[in-house]
């Protein structure tokens, strides 16, 4: 067979997860910007907060690019579990190019039905930016399979 099904994160869907992500935000008092990306990596959503820094908004891109194309947390934990060391995270940020990966925490893939289906990141909001990406990554559950579309 020369193709398969695979399932899509709709804009309806991202705008979900982008929702989510800001009422985590605000409950924490705390300011962010937030992306939402496909599984390639494509920007479907976005949001900054009201007093989010400016720097914020391409950290939260690339932290969102970085899950959504490892399909695991952005960060320097490696997909074995590992902890990279400088050099190595470094390496692999620069060899992915400008914006396509970043070694700091805040980047979530979503997954449905096993599927990679995109990504969050977050950033602005210091040590809370994980808990409010995985706050965000938990409503890809509560998204149906219809809401979801097949291509």
């Amino acid at each position: 067979m020369d193709t398969m099904p695979s399932r899509k994160l709709t804009r309806e869907g991202a705008m979900k997860v982008l929702e989510a992500a800001v009422s985590a935000a605000e409950a924490k008092g705390r300011s962010a910007s937030i992306a939402v990306v496909d599984d390639g990596g494509h920007l479907l959503a976005f949001s900054r907060t009201d007093k989010a820094e400016l720097y914020s908004i391409p950290i939260c891109l690339a932290k969102a690019r970085s899950a959504a194309l490892t399909r695991f947390p952005s960060g320097k934990k490696s997909p074995t579990g590992n902890e990279r060391d400088d050099h190595h995270a470094l390496a692999i940020t620069l060899a992915a190019g400008p914006g396509s990966f970043v070694s700091v925490p805040g980047g979530i893939p979503l997954f449905s039905h096993g599927e990679c289906i995109g990504a969050v990141g977050v950033s602005g909001a210091g040590h809370s930016d994980v808990k409010i990406a995985e706050i965000a990554a938990s409503t890809v559950e509560a998204i149906t399979p219809k809401k979801l579309g097949s291509t």
